[in-house]
């Protein structure tokens, strides 16, 4: 009698490590939400509060302030529910509207200093024990894991945007009837 183990084919076994993947980002994005929560709801600020700050910081970080139309997009959300977000952060003491030295028709938003110390002291100690977590790993890893995400990244970002087309198309659709 023979014995004959079956091995997984080489696709069912890439399957499930890129549906554990898959899982594994699912489980840190809930994580990080759930985490991302307890900031806002010590600070009064809702789900899109918390990201338009997230985009914002960025772009002040960055030196590349954000403009409320990128905003929107960035968001989802329409031109006057934007503005009344920034004005709710503006009026909290979060952002604050600038106009563009370059362009006095261009208005950007930035964060303000003592809300950019506050996110930091919040989140800092997250990134420390981030970089603790992944100390062993080599750098060309992190190289491919980053690459990996940031495709993952481009998939829901194409996801959200073939969604946001298909739920508009019969909104645009009954508008211009």
């Amino acid at each position: 009698m023979c014995d004959v183990t079956t091995q997984p084919s080489p696709h069912a076994e890439r399957v499930e490590l890129v549906e554990d993947l898959i899982d594994a980002l699912r489980l840190f994005t809930v994580e990080s939400d759930v985490f991302v929560d307890v900031f806002a709801r010590a600070h009064g600020l809702g789900r899109n509060d918390l990201n338009a700050i997230m985009w914002i910081s960025q772009g002040t970080r960055s030196g590349h302030p954000i403009t409320s139309g990128e905003l929107a997009t960035r968001l989802g959300l329409g031109a006057p529910s934007t503005s009344g977000l920034v004005d709710r952060l503006e009026n909290a003491g979060h952002v604050r509207r600038v106009r563009d030295p370059r362009d006095r028709r261009k208005v950007t938003i930035v964060m303000q200093p003592q809300a950019m110390q506050l996110a930091t002291d919040f989140f800092v100690p997250l990134g420390r024990l981030m970089h603790d977590t992944v100390a062993d790993v080599d750098g060309e890893d992190l190289r491919r894991v980053t690459d990996v995400v940031r495709r993952m990244i481009t998939a829901v970002e194409g996801a959200r945007s073939a969604v946001q087309a298909s739920s508009a198309g019969p909104a645009v659709a009954q508008r211009q009837r």
